[in-house]
């Protein structure tokens, strides 16, 4: 590799853990920040760089561009599917990558994300680059190609439209939100819809890429019991495992569903100033569970064990141990 190589690389690796997640913020899903990341280094290597001042500048107006563009075609698919969209949960790791901490600096919750859907591409784009990169509006203008007023403008206007939908202002105390996310876990395993109910406000909002069970037919003449159509729902997501572990989703608690040690769904969880759950999301599409499956599945808990294996000390049978210690 040539000397302009090696630093076309170094300067590439120093900055792709933000690009990666310049990339997901904006498109919502692990594998396709990881395609846009990878487009943008084969322009990056191929580009004559020898008036760029700044590689990192470059690289995530770059980036921002081809998300763009990637998610006008996304955005068109995902209106299409008739089991609706989420998008990919992204766990935190207890031993976090470069990937990992740079999400983080970017921290967005996962009910965000969801509703950045509502936003236009560049509206989204000028979101994300303001709010979680905290990019000022001189920058955003020179990668969306707009005035530093007209920037100003798109972040005023996405906002208004998040908050109008439902945007949380302040995130959750993480202590009452990890307790109620346990209960909500307790009742889920344990199937109790008594347990459920009460854990609920009166009107909540379930959103799942799963399809729709079947509500609880009534008596009879009997109206359609509509305020149990969400707890059908919820049930029949519970139905999919054999047992729920709490995980975090974006740096807050949520739930992880597993069968046979596979994570078979993923839910994020809202609640209100009131300790009631408000809102649900719940991701069990197999495609955008496999980045999760990778940190918390059969195969990442195989992993693990074979390293304690290689690193377990050998005991001779006639190593003194002292029962009593």
């Amino acid at each position: 590799m040539t000397e302009q190589g090696i630093d076309k690389a170094s300067g590439f690796e120093a900055v792709r853990a933000r690009l990666l997640a310049l990339a997901y913020r904006m498109l919502g899903s692990r594998a396709e920040a990881e395609d846009v990341v990878q487009d943008v280094w084969l322009k990056w290597h191929v580009a004559d760089t020898q008036e760029v001042l700044t590689p990192a500048a470059w690289l995530t107006t770059v980036t921002t561009r081809v998300a763009i563009d990637r998610l006008r075609y996304l955005q068109r698919e995902r209106a299409s599917q008739a089991a609706g969209w989420l998008p990919e949960p992204w766990l935190d790791e207890l031993a976090p990558s470069a990937e990992e901490l740079a999400l983080r600096a970017s921290e967005m919750s996962y009910g965000v994300m969801l509703l950045l859907e509502r936003l236009k591409p560049d509206e989204r784009a000028a979101f994300v680059l303001h709010e979680a990169f905290e990019c000022d509006y001189a920058e955003i203008a020179k990668i969306l190609e707009r005035t530093p007023a007209h920037c100003r403008q798109i972040v005023h206007r996405a906002k208004a439209r998040l908050q109008r939908a439902g945007a949380p202002l302040e995130p959750p105390d993480p202590a009452a939100h990890a307790r109620i996310v346990e209960r909500l876990r307790t009742a889920l395993e344990a199937q109790d819809r008594a347990g459920l109910l009460y854990l609920f406000s009166d009107a909540p909002e379930l959103v799942s890429d799963a399809p729709e069970c079947a509500s609880a037919r009534a008596a009879p003449g009997a109206p359609e019991p509509a305020a149990l159509g969400w707890m059908d729902k919820l049930t029949s997501l519970a139905r999919l495992a054999s047992h729920a572990e709490l995980v975090s989703i974006d740096g807050a608690m949520g739930i992880a569903l597993l069968f046979e040690g596979e994570v078979v769904g993923v839910i994020d969880v809202s609640t209100d100033g009131a300790a009631r759950i408000v809102a649900l999301r719940a991701v069990t599409c197999a495609a955008r569970l496999r980045s999760v499956n990778r940190v918390l599945g059969r195969a990442a808990l195989t992993r693990l064990l074979a390293r304690i294996q290689q690193s377990s000390i050998t005991v001779r049978r006639d190593f003194p141990v002292d029962i009593d210690a």
